[in-house]
């Protein structure tokens, strides 16, 4: 639904802003957690399940990043045509 005005479309932006810096927190865990079930470039013993469930949810969280950051970006292109239509 497009914004109604330039302040509804200043905190639609913000909050798609907000998740994008959560996704962000989430993906760092997410690296962190991988990183502790292998040893270098080895995954260790009994943690292959493990680590393919994070490479999968890693995926999620970067398709769902993805939709945060292009939303944001169109509030901002709205806010931007408001701009040169006054």
């Amino acid at each position: 639904m497009p914004p109604i005005d330039g302040e509804d479309a200043r905190i639609k932006m913000n909050c798609h802003e907000h998740a994008i810096e959560d996704f962000n927190l989430q993906l760092e865990m997410n690296t962190l957690e991988t990183n502790m079930l292998t040893d270098g470039n080895e995954v260790l013993p009994y943690n292959e399940g493990r680590l393919d469930e994070l490479e999968q949810k890693k995926l999620k969280l970067l398709v769902g990043k993805r939709f945060h950051q292009n939303a944001s970006h169109a509030y901002w292109y709205w806010l931007q045509r408001e701009k040169g239509t006054k």
